[in-house]
Order: C-alpha cells, then structure tokens, then sequence
C-alpha cells in the first residue's frame, strides 16, 4: 500500500526526559497489528525490557486511534491508552469515548508514543504540524475539570478537548486514570498514574485534516449497511434512553451486583428500585450527550441534581459500573451518591472500581474486626455511610493517612496490613474486580482470564447478563445454543474466546463495543467490521483475517504478561470468595461454582488457544504459527514456553 487509508501515516514519538520530537511511519506495523492497542502491544513488547517497571522513565506511555476513528462507521469514536501498568505489573489498556483520538487523526497522527519523564510538570500540545511540550507547573494539583477549563482559556479556544490526570495520577494512586475533558476515563490499569510517574499532566490536540478511505463507494455502502442494522435491533431504542444505566433490573435478575464487598450479588429489593438510575435520569437529565459516530444517537446525558445531599451538582451522568461498584458494593442507599461519587472520581481522576474495591475492602475488614479505629485515622467505618465514602476517597486520592493504604488498591493494601484480609481483596491478577463471578460463567471467564487482569471488556460475554436476549439470532452469531443460560459452564470457553477477538477487534479500530454485536447479535459483527477496515484501508481482510490477528494480539499480551509478571493458571481461577460462598438471594439464591466444572471450561479454554493446561503457557507450535517465532524464543529463555 503506498498510501495511507483509514490511518494517517504517523506516529508521534516525545521523549520527556531531552524534550525530543520525533516521527515514525504507521505501516511500520499497520499490516500485521491493527490501530491503537495493537499498535501499542508491539512497541511495548518490542521496546520495553525485562527489567523495566511501570514508574520507570523508559516505560512507553501510548495514545491511539484506530483506523475507522473519524469516518462514518458507527460508532467510531473511541481511543485507547496503553502501557505497563502499576496494578499489575503488566499490560495495562483501556478505551474510552474521546474527541481528542480524532482530534490527534485530523493533526496527521494515529498515536502518540511518550517515554521518559520531564523534570518539571509539562502538557502536551498538539495543533495541527505544531507540536510542543509546555509548561504545567500551574496546572499541578488542579482536578481534570479545572484543568481542561484552565488551558482552554490558556489556549484562547473554548472548545478545546483535553486528556489529563488529577491528583490521584500525580500521586501516584495506583489506580489513577486518564480523563477526557469532564467525564470519560481511560480506566483499569492505573494509566494514570503512569502518567503522573512522567510529570505529564495534560494532552491537548487540534487538527484540520480529513480520514482518507481507500475506496469511497464501497466504505460508504459498508458503513449505511451497518447502520442500518441498528434499525432493527430491538435494544436501540432503550439503550438510546438510558445507555449503561438502563441495565439495573437485567443485573438484579441475575444476581450480577456487588452488595457489601460481594457478601451478596444481589440488593435487596427495595433498595435496587431506590437507586435504579432510570428514576434519576427521568428526574434530573437536562441534555442528551453523544460522542461522533453513535449510531445510537448518544448514550450519555447531562444531569443536575436540584434536591437532597449534592443539590446543584451538574455532571455527566456516571456509567454502570458506579452503580455496581460504590452505590451497590458499599450499600449506599441514597439514589444520587453515585453522581457524585462518580463525578468525584473524574474529578481527581481516580478509576471508580479501583476506589471501591479499595473502600469495600476496608469496611468488611472493619466489621468483621480485622481493622479498627487505630488503623483507620479514628474512623469508624461502616456501609450506607455516603459521606465517609467520599471523604474516603478524598484520603485515598491525596494518600492521606489510612488513605495511603487504600491507594494502592484492595490487592496491595490486603498484601501490606497482612491479617488474613486478602480473602476481602476482590482481585484478579492484582486488578480490582467489579464484576459478579458468580452466576454468569461466559460473563465470569472473561473477566477473570483478561490478560490486563480482572475486567470482562476484553472476553466477558456481556450478552448472558443483560436480559432480553434474541436468542436465535444469538445462537447463529456467537455459535453456541446456550448464550441465554448464564449459569451454564458448556460452550462459555468457546464464548469467551468469540469475544475476545470481537471485543479486541473493536478496541484497534476504535469502535464503541455497544455498536457491535457484543451488546446485541443483531449488531454489526465480524463480517460488517472486516468490510468497514478493508475499504477504509485498503488492506483485505476477511472476518477470519481479523480474527487471527486478534488472536496474535492475544497471546502477545499474555507474553508481555509473561515477561513481567508471575501470572499462571491459578490466576485465571474466581476469587477465594467465588469459589467458595453461594449466592445469598435473589433469582439464584444458593447457587454456587463448581471449581471442577470451572476448571474444566478453563481447560478448553486454553485448548482452544493453544496453550498449556497446567500452566496456562503458549506453546512453540501456538506462537509459531502467528508468526511470533521469536516471542516464542524470548518466552523459551525465561522458562515459560510449552
């Protein structure tokens, strides 16, 4: 290909540390891995050496948008961030709504590669062919909020789209994120923090450019045909309504909601109907908010909340893990806790899940006598305690006594006090989980086989848990008879394996996973996704193509993984806790994992991708045939190939 299509032919290198600007070409890697995190696992794996760590200057901090981000093709609007990450020590990706990805596309770059660490606070400054490292000296210590309207005024343009951390990035909290302007967070992973370990406070881009498609006709067509699928999908209309928040009831039935720390995965009844966000934003929704390319229309909105504890509060509505991960999992009955909490938490810049795991953690220890007031600053801990809560995750933020502890998330903190409190730590891998193991199994061996640790947006079957399914249509799209029956273990590793290239394939080319067949099988899938990428690029590719490649991904993340971390079969089992405690109430009251019969899906797990059993390794065969013969020789030399 001698011409850049889909991509815009430059990835951006800054070195903090010398102040060096450099670039380099996209098809470098663009034929064999596919936009932002696919980018991004090879320079990192490549680049990065074993010795490394993720607050180490040489680690890369990478910025990316996929080829089909700022094109017609629905839903195309999400960028991701990726690095060596604090929570786990290894892998550390995430995506999120983001003008700025299409900001940095239309100024002529498809990523931005940052290593080293500058000696003063500086932000990045990107607009159109200028690119400069300023000074941030002021704009240390100010909330996101306050910095994105802080360098719209310093840059004279009130529209501006600025990525930035807050405190919990620059102190390093383990689980900082990386916020776009008010409300959208690269979180998981603690790229944030990373961000803070290199003094970078800010990044803003600018451009003027247009995405340039390989065949206009032919990516126009793809593009109206996906759309048109959504027309006929029987979740638009809702999803257009409420977005995430409209799955409240769909999670209760399936006893898919943390309640005190996962003492249960089901709220009591009257307290699910209390704080269903559909009756906050019936009450408080003041504008509807979309980001380009939504097929839906947006799924976002603007509230303000005019009575009770948080009057005046205006914000972006949160997204559904607030509910599921602070109001839920810490037993706060007041309905518009989590507005604030999770405005809160944009506001310092601190991944929601990561401050919940850490608060449910403490408070369990604390009523079962594990901590007290001595190690707690003279705090009585207790669930439906709003205010504590929220005074809590102001310590954690600014590692404020006890906060200190919980700033390094529920894995590390339980590690540090000792006592048998890891048992409490709700954790896969190190990473804080939000999501219910129990119940949903296709949903339960994403999350806890994720390569970036626990999460189910890289593998977790998000159909078994959301009610109203198209059942035949579902088993034509992902392949098994069962997509309907959460709590079946049969065909779920095969399910899991679907999604893992679908969700994958979705995050290099930089679409909402909710415009694609994850959330719904009548969606765009595979096919639609490969005849979008080959006429926006004019690289062919069949749906089997992409799915090999994703594949490569996979295991390129699990050698990164590899080379930095421990992590082996016994890490892809449940929690202590899930394997071990029924469900209490609910639709499922007294259902229990069966460790056998998960050990068994985890075994055809790993069959289907090649890897060992007992080890959960690849093997040379595996690695070989993805054309990564030489990863398979850096894994041989550590001891860690089948």
């Amino acid at each position: 290909m001698e011409q850049n299509f889909g991509y815009m032919g430059t990835i951006l290198r800054i070195n903090l540390s010398d102040g060096s600007i450099m670039t380099e070409p996209t098809l470098k890697y663009a034929e064999e891995w596919v936009g932002g995190p696919g980018i991004a696992v090879k320079i990192l794996y490549d680049e990065l050496r074993n010795w490394m760590t993720p607050y180490d200057p040489t680690n890369r901090f990478i910025i990316g948008s996929g080829p089909l981000v700022g094109t017609p093709a629905p839903g195309a609007n999400k960028m991701n961030i990726s690095t060596l990450g604090p929570m786990i020590g290894g892998w550390a990706s995430s995506c999120s709504d983001s003008y700025v990805g299409g900001q940095l596309k239309r100024a002529g770059y498809d990523a931005v590669v940052i290593q080293g660490r500058a000696h003063t606070p500086v932000y990045l400054w990107v607009n159109d062919t200028s690119v400069e490292i300023r000074d941030a000296s002021h704009l240390w210590g100010k909330t996101t909020w306050e910095t994105m309207e802080a360098l719209r005024v310093e840059l004279d343009n009130p529209k501006l789209h600025v990525l930035s951390i807050g405190p919990a990035g620059e102190n390093l909290v383990r689980g900082g994120c990386v916020i776009m302007d008010r409300g959208r967070a690269f979180g998981r992973g603690g790229s944030g923090a990373v961000m803070g370990s290199k003094n970078l406070k800010a990044v803003v881009a600018t451009g003027s450019r247009g995405v340039k498609v390989a065949d206009r006709d032919r990516f126009m067509t793809a593009s109206a045909r996906a759309r048109a699928m959504f027309k006929k999908a029987p979740s638009t209309e809702k999803f257009h309504k409420y977005g995430t928040l409209g799955i409240m009831q769909a999670k209760q039935a399936v006893c898919g909601i943390p309640y005190k720390n996962f003492q249960d995965t089901h709220l009591p009844e009257d307290m699910a109907d209390a704080v269903d966000p559909i009756h906050l934003i019936e009450k408080y929704q003041v504008a509807k908010q979309s980001y380009p390319g939504c097929a839906f229309g947006g799924c976002s909105r603007t509230m303000h909340v005019t009575e009770g504890p948080y009057a005046g509060l205006v914000t972006e509505a949160n997204q559904w893990e607030v509910v599921a991960t602070l109001q839920g999992r810490l037993a706060i009955e007041e309905p518009t806790f989590m507005l604030m909490a999770g405005a809160l938490c944009n506001q310092y810049g601190l991944d929601v899940d990561a401050a919940g795991a850490a608060l449910g953690w403490a408070m369990e220890c604390f009523q079962r006598g594990i901590i007290d007031e001595k190690d707690t600053d003279g705090l009585t801990l207790r669930w439906n305690d709003p205010e504590l809560s929220l005074d809590l995750i102001r310590k954690m933020v600014h590692r404020e006594g006890f906060g200190d502890l919980l700033a390094e998330g529920s894995a590390r903190a339980a590690d540090i006090l000792g006592r048998d409190s890891d048992y409490y730590a709700i954790n896969i891998k190190g990473l804080d989980l939000y999501e219910s193991c129990r119940g949903a199994m296709g949903w339960s061996l994403g999350a806890t086989t994720s390569t970036r640790g626990g999460g189910h947006t890289t593998g977790g079957a998000i159909i078994e848990t959301m009610g109203g399914l198209d059942v035949e249509k579902a088993k034509k799209v992902y392949g098994i008879d069962n997509p309907h029956k959460p709590e079946e273990y049969e065909n779920k590793a095969k399910l899991v394996y679907w999604n893992e290239a679908l969700q994958r394939l979705n995050n290099c080319l930089g679409v909402c996973h909710y415009n694609t067949s994850y959330y719904d099988p009548n969606l765009p899938s595979f096919p639609e996704l490969a005849e979008l990428y080959s006429a926006a690029t004019g690289l062919e590719r069949t749906e089997e193509d992409m799915q090999r490649l994703m594949m490569k991904q996979v295991n390129m993340e699990k050698a990164l993984n590899l080379r930095f971390t421990n992590f082996a079969r016994k890490d892809d089992m449940p929690t202590r806790r899930d394997l071990s405690e029924p469900i209490g109430t609910g639709n499922l009251a007294g259902w229990r994992i069966d460790p056998e019969k998960y050990s068994q899906m985890l075994d055809e797990y790993y069959d289907l991708h090649g890897w060992d059993r007992e080890t959960s390794f690849p093997t040379r065969k595996t690695l070989e045939d993805l054309d990564l013969a030489n990863v398979a020789d850096d894994l041989e030399k550590i001891g860690k190939l089948r």
